[in-house]
């Protein structure tokens, strides 16, 4: 006697669909969660990672500012006046070239000192309290490709990428006094720069948000952005040491 076979129906098969879409869907959605949590860790710590090289860059830069191998020599000898960064008088060692660049100068302390191209300066440094040559160092902005650079002995090398914007507010003075009589981001060319307050901004490379927003973007260009990608802010302040008491 042959036993009847029975197959599934139409109805349990649609509930067997519906109830394995449902978990494809939520599986899909714990996927893309995940993915978009792991962007924004990674991204966060670029930015951070970027932001924070530049700061300790710049920080190191300016606290060499205006050093002398020879502490007795006076300032307008031990840095001449010159041309470079359109121009610089005797003594001076800071300059501001426009909002986003400066400009400073500082003899190396050490024969190993690097110039912050990488490169150990030609004139070599042959004792302590010898006269050394100034170097001249520039920073500054690459908003095209979104790079803080720095150029030195007529090279120029990006410092560190994903800078969107960078922002520098001066503390200076109008007397050889050592000390800040206020701050502000456009100083006179009467004024001497002994202090930098400076903020900086680093963009994701790609775009991670679900919609175009950032709190930070808007918080200094007082608009929102047009795209999705993240946007971190960071800041720090330094005197230059060699300039104040």
């Amino acid at each position: 006697m042959m036993c009847k076979q029975y197959g599934l129906s139409i109805i349990e098969m649609m509930v067997a669909l519906v109830i394995s879409s449902l978990l494809i869907i939520g599986i899909t959605q714990i996927y893309l969660d995940n993915r978009e949590n792991t962007l924004f860790q990674q991204s966060q710590g670029n930015n951070i990672e970027n932001s924070r090289f530049s700061i300790l860059i710049l920080e190191q830069t300016l606290a060499k500012a205006g050093y002398r191998r020879r502490p007795d020599e006076p300032m307008e000898s031990a840095f001449p006046a010159t041309t470079a960064c359109g121009g610089m008088a005797a003594g001076q060692v800071t300059k501001q070239l426009n909002t986003t660049s400066f400009c400073v100068r500082y003899q190396p302390a050490f024969p190993s000192t690097r110039s912050c191209d990488g490169n150990i300066p030609a004139e070599a440094t042959k004792g302590p309290y010898t006269e050394r040559a100034p170097v001249t160092e520039i920073f500054s902005l690459d908003e095209n490709n979104n790079e803080l650079t720095c150029q030195s002995g007529g090279q120029t090398v990006a410092i560190a990428n994903g800078i969107e914007a960078i922002n520098f507010v001066y503390g200076v003075n109008n007397n050889e006094e050592k000390q800040i009589n206020e701050y502000r981001p456009d100083p006179g060319a009467n004024q001497n720069i002994r202090a930098v307050q400076f903020a900086i901004m680093a963009a994701s490379a790609t775009e991670i948000g679900k919609t175009a927003g950032s709190t930070a973007y808007e918080f200094w260009f007082d608009s929102a952005p047009d795209d999705k990608r993240l946007y971190t802010m960071l800041s720090s302040s330094t005197s230059m040491r060699n300039l104040m008491p």
